[in-house]
């Protein structure tokens, strides 16, 4: 078996960028610590970078990435940065998660998106924690269609309708959390956990092809190991967004994912 890593891999998008298979989220990092792991990151072979104005590190990444440009480790061009827009309260009596999740306006707020595109300021675009329906009411009158969805996804939570909903649509999926998220609640204790690479199904694997956990996810298992990864699914999800729980007229489920 080979231990040669994928970061140089690439998929087609819709659009006709390409995106990188591997991608290194931010959420996590604290600012302090930012600049020296984009520039490791750099160094290993990350060319793919999550971040969001909620993480209150993205100053901090892009001077790691200054940083790594100046250098002439990489060129501008083999870069993939994804980004969030940025979200206030409508008013003192909205929650921000409704405005996130539900209140506003997909299908408008979407016409915006292309709107950046059209200017040369994104070269493309998508959307996150998107369920099916709000996928299609985008669908049914855009000019761009998203290129992306990014959304939980592991072994515990498997989304099968949606990503071969995506797949249909020819939007690529990006999973978030892949590998459960491990220590997630050591970091933020209101959040269960939820370790994927300590299951006995992974750990046979483990045993089986001499390889860590987290390698499992990474080169091809024959189908009756991947017969055994699917049944893992429990539909376990570890983020959620506090808007669906409160408004069940806008499920956040799987009945709709």
């Amino acid at each position: 078996m080979t231990t040669e890593h994928n970061f140089g891999k690439h998929f087609a998008l819709n659009d006709g960028n390409f995106i990188p298979l591997a991608g290194l989220g931010t959420s996590r990092i604290l600012p302090n610590e930012t600049i020296s792991v984009i520039t490791t990151a750099i160094d290993i072979g990350y060319r793919h970078f999550d971040t969001s104005e909620f993480y209150k590190n993205t100053t901090q990444l892009g001077d790691g990435l200054r940083q790594a440009l100046l250098s002439g480790k990489v060129n501008r061009d083999e870069l993939f940065i994804t980004a969030k827009k940025g979200a206030t309260k409508c008013n003192d009596h909205t929650k921000l998660g409704e405005y996130i999740n539900g209140m506003c306006d997909h299908v408008q707020l979407w016409k915006e998106m292309e709107d950046v595109v059209d200017k040369g300021l994104a070269m493309s675009i998508g959307v996150s924690n998107f369920n099916q329906q709000q996928i299609k009411n985008i669908i049914q009158t855009c000019k761009i269609p998203p290129a992306v969805l990014q959304t939980e996804c592991h072994a515990y939570l498997q989304i099968k309708d949606l990503v071969k909903f995506c797949q249909d649509e020819g939007i690529f999926i990006t999973a978030f959390a892949p590998f459960g998220s491990p220590g997630l609640s050591k970091y933020k204790p209101c959040y269960k956990e939820c370790d994927t690479l300590k299951d006995e199904v992974v750990l046979d694997l483990v045993r089986k092809y001499e390889r860590t956990p987290a390698q499992i996810f990474d080169f091809s298992l024959t189908d009756d190991d991947m017969e055994m990864m699917t049944k893992l699914d429990k539909s376990s999800r570890i983020f959620s967004f506090p808007f669906f729980k409160e408004h069940p007229q806008y499920p956040y489920s799987e009945e709709l994912n």
